[in-house]
């Protein structure tokens, strides 16, 4: 082999070595193209997430106002009904009032016959 062989054949390889060297930045950009997508993607799920949790919570929240919503409910339930026995005589008291009137009169004496 002469040396111009030996030049030659070092520009091919060199060529070579060149060409593989701008393949591999080329791999290397798009494997971090797609970790930044990735990455993206996972921080919209994390957020995604986040904002279910919060979500959650706050049903749980809401769940937790409602039950203490239905204690007070019954309360004033319990209250209306007390109010409302003060206002409107028991049902014993009140029959027989309404029941004097209703009888109906002492039969009168019956008249001899003639």
């Amino acid at each position: 082999m002469t040396i111009k062989g030996i030049v030659q054949k070092l520009k091919v390889l060199e060529e070579m070595v060149m060409e593989a060297s701008k393949k591999k930045a080329e791999l290397v950009e798009k494997v971090i193209a797609l970790e930044k997508e990735k990455v993206n993607a996972l921080e919209n799920e994390k957020a995604r997430l986040i904002a279910e949790i919060e979500a959650l919570k706050a049903i749980s929240e809401l769940e937790a106002k409602a039950s203490a919503l239905e204690a007070e409910i019954a309360k004033l339930k319990e209250e209306k009904k007390a109010l409302e026995e003060k206002i409107t005589p028991p049902p014993a008291e009140a029959a027989p009032a309404e029941a004097a009137p209703a009888e109906a009169p002492a039969p009168a004496e019956e008249k001899p016959r003639e």
